[in-house]
C-alpha cells in the first residue's frame, strides 16, 4: 500500500523496550510533563489521512510512557500540531516548554511534502522534543570528531548564520543542564552526521525510526506504576480518553 501524505493550506487557527536493556538518551529535567499526564494534542490544518499519519507515529512513544495522549481537533491543545513546509522538515518546543506558547500559536510544525518514510521519522523525531528530549548528537559522552569548518561552512551555504550551527550540532550539553544515559548514534533524536561533517570516523546514517535505547530512556523518565493503584489509573484514564473520542 502507497500512503500519500498532500500539504493543505493553512487555516485561520495557524498563526507550532525492555527496562533491563541499556537506557540511552538526553533529556531536559525541567522540561519534562508531570507523571501519568492527558496531553491534549490539537491536529491542526491536515488532511484527514495526515491527522492518522501523525496519531501513528507520536503512538510510537505512548507504551514506553505513562502519560496517555488524546487527539483533538480543537485549537486548544497541551501540544498543537500544525502543516509547515517553510521552517525546515519539522520543529518542536521542548517538553513543558510548549506550556508558555500563546493558544494562538502552534508548539510544533511537520512539513508533509516529502516521502512517508521520511515524515514519519520528523514526527516521531519532533515529538521525541516535546516529551522533554534533547538532540542525541550534542549527548556530553557523543565519540563525534566533527569538522567545525566544514559544518559552518555547511550552513553558510544555506545562509544560516554559524550560531545556528553551533546550536543544532557543535554544542554539546553540559552535563549540569540535561539527564543522560549512554550516548546512542541509533537514537531517533540524533542527526544524521555524513563524512563531510567528520574528520574522522563512521558517518551516522538518519535513523528513522525509535531505538531500542529511546525507548527505555524514556520509560525512566515516565516509568509506569505497576501497582495494583496505579494499574486501575491507567485503565480509567484510557476508558475516559477512549469515551471522549468516540
Amino acid at each position: 500500500m502507497t500512503l500519500t501524505i498532500s500539504p493543505t493550506s493553512p487555516s485561520a487557527h495557524c498563526v507550532t523496550a525492555p527496562l533491563n536493556r541499556s537506557k540511552r538518551g538526553v533529556a531536559m529535567p525541567d522540561k519534562l510533563w508531570p507523571q501519568h499526564s492527558v496531553l491534549t494534542i490539537s491536529l491542526l490544518n491536515m488532511t484527514p489521512e495526515q491527522k492518522a499519519f501523525v496519531k501513528h507515529n507520536i503512538n510510537a512513544w505512548a507504551p514506553h510512557t505513562n502519560l496517555y495522549f488524546k487527539f483533538t481537533n480543537s485549537p486548544n491543545g497541551d501540544i498543537r500540531i500544525t502543516t509547515d513546509a517553510d521552517n525546515g522538515s519539522g520543529w518542536s518546543n521542548v517538553g513543558t516548554g510548549a506550556k508558555k506558547v500563546p493558544l494562538s500559536k502552534p508548539t510544533m510544525g511537520i512539513d508533509f511534502t516529502r516521502s512517508p518514510d521520511s515524515v514519519a521519522a520528523t514526527i516521531q523525531h519532533e515529538f521525541g522534543h516535546a516529551l522533554g528530549l534533547k538532540h542525541e548528537h550534542q549527548h556530553p559522552d557523543r565519540t563525534l570528531d566533527l569538522n567545525r569548518q566544514n559544518i559552518h561552512d555547511e550552513y553558510a551555504s544555506r545562509g544560516e548564520p554559524s550560531s545556528k550551527a553551533h546550536n543544532d550540532i557543535l554544542r554539546p550539553f553540559s552535563r549540569r543542564q540535561v539527564k543522560t544515559s549512554n550516548y546512542d548514534d541509533k537514537s531517533i533524536m540524533h542527526y544524521e552526521v555524513h563524512a563531510s561533517r567528520l574528520n574522522s570516523g563512521k558517518p551516522i546514517p538518519r535513523n528513522f525510526k525509535l531505538s531500542e535505547g529511546d525507548k527505555s530512556f524514556v520509560q525512566t523518565l515516565y516509568p509506569e506504576d505497576k501497582t495494583l493503584l496505579g494499574k486501575l489509573l491507567s485503565t480509567g484514564i484510557r476508558v475516559m480518553i477512549n469515551a471522549q473520542t468516540t
